[in-house]
């Protein structure tokens, strides 16, 4: 096959490489996007949701033999798991990537959250600050379009008068239930920023309220980042989809020469350039970097002082359930409207992680609680009218308090590759990590928080689930900083060693708050897009 050729190439279609590869588009220049994976229209996803009786994030995502992603019911064999805890981070190789099925908050980080180590002694500080983001915030909260509550900005502060983009979405109707037992806590809720129409924005419709945002919203009311890359691909940019990337070739110089990609019936092409950003993902990026051992990167490629893969970030859920007294009406508008607000950030911090709470709209997760429900109540010898009276009673007053709390970086739990191959005959990722006390204190205030708030509603048989892993937060195993025997990126995203080779994405953040990375991921890529077009010429 012909090999490729372009000024800058990009690995990956999600929200780093749409958001990069529109603002260098848009600005002239000859880039290459390569995505592993192939694309569909909405209705085909739709079609695959509906009929895959496993309804979780990734269903309505087959996963491709020469491209594969986690699917629901395979994260321990997708994963080498090292253990101890175990790793579900769920991912998409698509065209847009991931955003197909996140939650679609639409958060800044806060000051804070720059600053962990100077502020609380906890983690390490990020080598540049929140003022610095904040253009870039700007720019990417304008092509999402956000809607939010002008009156509460989660701890991210905007210029005097500064709205957002669109009206909030609408508190659910269990969200003003579930206030007034935290009126009795002296604690507050409010209002979510989404990246969620709430009027007609950029031609799509506002949300209707299907209850699927995670993991797929039916009408495009929730921001994808296929939207942006559809734009970059109107203002030139070019796009190679079932181009899954195996190789980094390293030249005697440092740079990167070229990359190997492979095709669906096994054939293989070079892509050639004279920069490289790699935007696909905190396990795919140091997949692909470890994977590309070669005498010039012997370590692999960016690897000189063994940093790749380490410091991999998550956070650490639980979810409280209980079946309230008065009914509270869930499944009506997105899956999570408001959330507390308290032990977000603040000098607690020093002691113990802080932690989000949400108001889950969807009962006790989807398919799991009606179809569980029904499958009892059957059992009892319930049938017909009484059947459907006793499921509208019970699944009316259920209520779920889900709780992230961050983890903090350590180089020990990190990706490595494993002796085992994927489909694509790629060595699958080995993941070990380990949650340590401070996480977990943090999750135990959260779940005697959310365990008294649900007493003060009437629940009697509360439950608490052992806390796990987040499928939607990956963050870390590439991380920036100036100092290459702890970090693998500068602050501009360049990799110390090779002078050409960028990385972008969550992989490079060096802390995994509270609030949500995908807004950071949007504003870094459009960061790195003026960065490249400033440094073009020298």
């Amino acid at each position: 096959m012909t090999d490729l050729n372009a000024d800058i190439v990009i690995v990956g279609s999600g929200m780093a490489g749409a958001h990069l590869s529109r603002s260098l588009a848009d600005a002239g220049r000859d880039v290459l996007v390569l995505e592993a994976g192939g694309r569909k229209l909405r209705a085909e996803y739709l079609s695959d949701f509906y009929q895959n009786p496993v309804k979780g994030p990734q269903a309505p995502y087959p996963s491709q033999n020469s491209a594969p992603h986690p699917t629901d019911t395979d994260y321990d064999s997708f994963y080498d798991q090292a253990g101890p805890e175990r790793f579900v981070g769920a991912y998409l190789r698509i065209y847009g990537g991931t955003t197909w099925h996140w939650t679609g908050f639409a958060d800044r980080l806060r000051p804070a959250d720059f600053q962990g180590a100077t502020l609380y002694g906890r983690g390490t500080d990020w080598p540049i600050g929140y003022d610095e983001l904040i253009p870039f915030y700007e720019k990417a909260e304008a092509r999402w379009g956000v809607s939010g509550d002008p009156d509460y900005t989660w701890g991210s502060p905007r210029k005097p008068g500064e709205g957002y983009t669109m009206p909030p979405i609408p508190a659910s109707y269990m969200d003003l239930q579930i206030q007034k037992a935290l009126d009795q806590m002296d604690l507050t809720s409010k209002r979510f920023s989404h990246a969620r129409n709430s009027v007609i924005f950029d031609g799509r419709p506002p949300c209707c309220g299907n209850n699927t945002c995670v993991p797929i919203c039916p009408i495009a009311a929730k921001y994808d980042a296929s939207i942006d890359m559809d734009k970059a691909v109107a203002a030139g940019a070019r796009i190679e989809l079932d181009a899954l990337v195996t190789f980094v070739e390293i030249g005697a110089d440092q740079d990167v020469v070229s990359l190997t990609i492979r095709r669906p019936d096994g054939s293989t092409q070079k892509v050639t350039g004279n920069t490289f950003v790699l935007g696909c993902h905190a396990v795919e990026n140091p997949r692909l970097l470890l994977n590309s051992r070669q005498e010039t990167a012997p370590n692999g490629v960016a690897n000189e002082n063994d940093q790749v893969g380490r410091y991999l970030l998550s956070q650490y859920n639980v979810d409280v359930t209980g079946e309230v007294t008065d009914p509270v009406y869930p499944y009506r508008g997105p899956q999570q409207t408001s959330g507390i607000i308290e032990f977000r950030d603040g000098n607690f911090r020093k002691d113990y992680a802080p932690f989000g709470t949400s108001f889950m709209n969807n009962g006790w997760s989807g398919n799991a609680d009606a179809t569980k429900l029904s499958k009892e109540l059957i059992s009892q010898g319930m049938r017909g009218a009484a059947l459907v009276q006793a499921l509208n009673d019970q699944i009316g007053r259920h209520v779920r308090l889900n709780s992230s709390a961050e983890t903090l970086g350590d180089a020990d739990n990190r990706i490595t590759l494993s002796d085992q191959m994927d489909s694509a005959g790629v060595p699958k990722p080995r993941v070990a990590f380990t949650v340590d006390e401070y996480t977990r204190a943090g999750v135990e205030i959260a779940t005697q928080t959310n365990e008294k708030v649900l007493t003060l509603m009437g629940a009697e048989d509360i439950k608490s689930d052992t806390p796990y892993l987040s499928n939607a937060i990956i963050a870390g195993t590439t991380r920036m900083g100036t100092d290459p025997a702890t970090s693998v990126v500068n602050a501009d995203l360049q990799t110390h060693q090779h002078r050409n080779l960028y990385i972008l994405g969550a992989s490079t953040h060096v802390s995994a708050p509270v609030n949500a990375p995908s807004l950071t991921i949007a504003a870094m890529g459009i960061r790195l897009a003026e960065h490249l077009v400033s440094t073009a010429h020298e």
